[in-house]
């Protein structure tokens, strides 16, 4: 927007060749009054084109990197070995540092010898109660069976044997001798039976209670096993722990550990990712309900360049702070690595924004008895304009009607003017060989004259007035 100023000494000589000819001809009554018809107002004019005006707010904040981690691993003891160091970049799984394993491998093969002996118990266990379950059992319980039919054949023979013969003992024809015999052969063939029959029960009792024994053996020698390879897993991890990765890409910015000492700091790496930055910037409730979550803002980084880079909202805290703003993070891409974590940075969130339109200074629109105008140049002459205004941002105002483009609009001298007043642009430059003066960058013809006249008697008395 380019504007016409006027020269404050143009002003002053002016004022003062106007004062001159008063005083010479105060006696010309007639004379003054024509150069009072004659007198002009000079202006300063715009010529209206298309422009953009916006509402810009604009915070401040420092740069922060998108992710920042401490690494450390979960096992104390001696540190082995360190790769990388402060200002180093490290790729996601490179091995920042590993810890001495000495004592972790050593109770590693103890428990692998263990692991062992608890395989040869589960062997042994296994045997045992596939012998309960197997033929040799079968065998015992028919032998106990075929055992117990005997006795009980030779009880029930001897049984018989003894009855009948008991009645002719009673009746004498047999002697005492030949039935105490009988009497003894009966009794040992019923203690024979019994034996044979309690045999049978134990063994028929035996199967169950050695199955019983026997599976709980098996059942502590796979317990042991468990527990042992359990061990051994806790000593693959604290091995695999003993190798510290670096879990993400970046910088490290924090190394506080060394080979050959005893781990000490519970942050021995710190490791910040930043491929994108963030800054975290406190907004009034002016703009809160006018921004979102994924809008682009500006941002600025002096440090960097003048140029502003493009950021994205990246959350909005609905709930107001302790100091009545609200947060509002920005991400921001940062390939090239040239954002430093703390570098001070500007965020210009726009509320408002018109593009295409007509844009004057705010000062050029008056507003007078809820009526709003503006003094056109036309032919010399000042006319009231009408206008409807949009946008204001304290220094501009929109024309949202009332206006067209390539109008010339007077920015300076208008507080004076009234509808219909002759007036004239006050020229920065005048090329008197070409009889031409520049109004916004364009050369027009001109009478030489409008650019010498006297500063208008009527706009003295206006300002005195």
């Amino acid at each position: 927007m380019k504007r016409r100023i006027i020269p404050s000494a143009l002003i002053a000589a002016l004022v003062a060749a106007t004062m001159l000819t008063a005083c010479g001809k105060s006696d010309d009554t007639q004379a003054a009054n024509s150069a009072e018809n004659t007198a002009v107002t000079y202006v300063e004019v715009l010529n209206t084109s298309s422009d953009t005006i916006k509402n810009e707010y604009l915070y401040s904040g420092t740069v922060k990197p998108v992710n920042e981690i401490t690494v450390s691993g979960t096992i104390q003891g001696k540190v082995a070995s360190v790769n990388f160091d402060v200002g180093d970049y490290v790729n996601a799984g490179d091995v920042l540092y590993t810890m001495d394993t000495s004592d972790i491998l050593n109770s590693k093969r103890v428990a692998e010898a263990s692991l062992a002996t608890a395989e040869a118990n589960i062997q042994s266990a296994q045997t045992s109660l596939d012998l309960v379950n197997g033929a040799s059992m079968q065998s015992q319980i028919e032998s106990a069976k075929a055992a117990l039919d005997k006795a009980e054949v030779a009880y029930n023979t001897a049984k018989t044997n003894y009855e009948n013969n008991k009645v002719l003992f009673e009746n004498g024809i047999i002697s005492q001798t030949e039935m105490d015999n009988i009497s003894d052969t009966y009794t040992n063939a019923e203690i024979a039976y019994n034996q044979a029959k309690e045999s049978y029960n134990i063994t028929m009792q035996m199967p169950d209670e050695n199955l019983r024994k026997a599976q709980d053996a098996l059942n502590i020698a796979q317990a042991s096993k468990e527990s042992v390879i359990a061990q051994i897993n806790s000593y693959n991890k604290s091995l695999s722990d003993a190798v510290v990765k670096s879990p993400i890409s970046g910088y490290v910015t924090a190394c506080n550990v060394d080979a050959g000492t005893v781990l000490a700091s519970n942050e021995p790496f710190k490791i910040s990712d930043t491929s994108k930055v963030t800054i975290n910037v406190s907004v009034s409730e002016e703009i809160i309900n006018s921004i979102t979550t994924g809008q682009t803002v500006s941002v600025t980084i002096p440090a960097v360049s003048s140029i502003a880079k493009i950021g994205t909202i990246k959350t909005i805290n609905p709930a107001a702070n302790a100091g009545g703003t609200y947060d509002v993070e920005i991400e921001i891409d940062n390939a090239d690595g040239k954002l430093k974590s703390g570098m001070f940075g500007e965020v210009s969130f726009v509320k408002d924004q018109s593009e295409k339109t007509i844009v004057l200074p705010v000062d050029s629109v008056i507003t007078k008895g809820g009526e709003k105008y503006v003094f056109v140049l036309k032919d010399n002459t000042a006319v009231k304009t009408p206008v409807q205004t949009g946008i204001e941002n304290g220094n501009e105002v929109e024309i949202t009607s009332g206006l067209t483009e390539n109008m010339y609009v007077v920015i300076k001298g208008q507080t004076y003017l009234e509808d219909g007043d002759h007036i004239e642009v006050a020229p920065e430059t005048y090329d008197a060989e070409n009889n031409e003066v520049l109004i916004n960058g364009e050369e027009t013809s001109q009478d030489s004259s409008s650019s010498s006249a006297a500063v208008s008697s009527a706009d003295s008395d206006k300002k005195e007035e």
